[in-house]
């Protein structure tokens, strides 16, 4: 098996909607049309939304999406790992792993002081990779929709 990490291209369009539908599902959310038409641009185009893909055997396995911005808290950018899924035929097969390295090297090529990300505290086989993986800070989020 090879496993390789690297940017979303134009190809992965049709394997990456399937993926992210998948994604936006486990989390039981759907999202108008327009908005794959939307994210999808600013994931190629030059903006500050950014994308990885994990292919396995030459086939994409696991997408994941993550952002740079600035903090208060240091001089250094931090970046935010937004979205990350693996399709589940392929789990346990250290794709996870390899995006989240996959997006740790892009921080640090843009000179973080951190990388974090959230996930729901029912998504258990997630968060037993994140735990190896990076200490959990203990902040609970909450969310004001506008």
């Amino acid at each position: 098996m090879t496993l390789e990490v690297g940017p979303l291209h134009v190809e992965d369009r049709l394997r990456w909607t399937v993926l992210w539908r998948d994604y936006l599902a486990f989390y039981q959310t759907e999202l108008p049309g327009g908005t794959y038409d939307e994210t999808w641009r600013r994931i190629l185009g030059d903006t500050a939304l950014h994308g990885l893909a994990a292919r396995r055997d030459g086939q994409t396995a696991g997408i994941t999406h993550f952002l740079f911005h600035g903090s208060a808290w240091t001089t250094a950018p931090v970046c935010y790992l937004q979205d990350l899924f693996v399709d589940p035929a392929v789990r346990g097969c250290r794709i996870g792993r390899a995006l989240i390295e996959g997006v740790a090297g892009r921080a640090r090529q843009q000179g973080t002081a951190r990388l974090y990300w959230l996930t729901q505290d029912h998504n258990a086989a997630a968060r037993r990779l994140y735990d190896r993986l990076a200490l959990n800070s203990g902040f609970i989020r909450y969310e004001l929709a506008l």
